[in-house]
């Protein structure tokens, strides 16, 4: 017969019981009580609930690993994608406008087939008067936009566009210290340009890359990093593009594999071009960029 465990009891029997194996020693009798002190083991014989439950968290474990492996896999080429990624810039001696582009790899255009793709690709494409200066880092968190802010061009920029969060969400950046930085930097932003725009990231607990529970914590690290933004945006007088959406409102999911990229965390061109829509949509950019075109 199997068996799953073994108890160990001590119990005072004037007799052992039938399924117990006994250890006795005369030597702790207790004269008087009429009975000895025995050490029983009583084995319990498994059940089918038992095994069904054993079954459940052997499955459990299995997926939690298969999918962990799948993880690592699209961090890898994540990884594969940016070293890969350039910064669209564009230099043009005679524009009219010119934009500073600070961020992350969603400011780089990471995961688009190419950098004319990028948000900042898209903006130059339709409106090639302007000039286009691209400090994103891959990998960046908010703090270190403040570093890509440099004094080396004493020029005004018309607009400076701040693409970051992502990386500070996934990290788990503590939330006073990220309501510091991105105050700080939204700061300096509005002393390099003339109008500052800010756009963050998606739901990223939804991005296919994760599975349950990552998706939970972080669908609920997004919804608080994204409160904080919105906050800090509007107590500096900036425009904000709010791109997060829920489950059932989420264009990404429609189609992943057309909006993500190949890891299913960064947007492939078809998501950039859905942000720079939203971006078009939420914020003043065209009335202001078409009072430095000249028409």
């Amino acid at each position: 017969m199997n068996y799953e465990r073994v108890k160990l009891q001590t119990i005072r029997f004037p007799e052992p019981p039938a399924n117990a194996s006994v250890f006795s020693d005369s030597s702790i009798n207790r004269p008087g009580k009429g009975a000895w002190l025995y050490i029983v083991i009583v084995e319990e014989p498994s059940t089918p609930v038992k095994q069904i439950l054993l079954i459940i968290l052997v499955a459990f474990i299995g997926f939690f690993l298969f999918q962990s492996s799948v993880l690592v896999w699209r961090f890898h080429k994540g990884a594969r994608f940016a070293d890969q990624s350039v910064p669209f810039e564009a230099v043009n001696p005679e524009s009219r406008a010119r934009i500073l582009v600070v961020g992350d790899s969603t400011g780089v255009g990471t995961g688009a087939s190419r950098s004319l793709d990028s948000i900042a690709g898209r903006l130059h494409q339709d409106n090639p008067h302007i000039a286009v200066v691209n400090r994103s880092i891959n990998g960046a968190r908010v703090e270190d936009l403040l570093r890509q802010m440099t004094p080396e061009d004493d020029r005004e920029f018309d607009i400076v566009l701040v693409q970051v969060g992502g990386n500070d969400i996934l990290r788990f950046t503590p939330l006073d210290r990220l309501h510091d930085m991105i105050t700080r930097v939204l700061e300096e932003a509005g002393r390099r340009g003339r109008h500052v725009i800010f756009i963050s990231t998606g739901n990223v607990g939804l991005a296919p890359a994760f599975f349950p529970p990552l998706t939970w914590i972080y669908s609920s690290r997004t919804r608080k990093v994204r409160a904080l933004f919105i906050e800090a945006a509007a107590r500096v007088d900036v425009e904000y593009v709010d791109l997060f959406k829920e489950r059932d409102e989420d264009p990404f999911l429609r189609d992943p594999e057309v909006y993500y990229a190949a890891d299913y965390l960064h947007p492939g061109s078809e998501g950039y071009r859905l942000w720079y829509d939203e971006l078009k949509r939420q914020t003043s950019i065209n009335a202001v960029l078409r009072t430095t075109d000249g028409k």
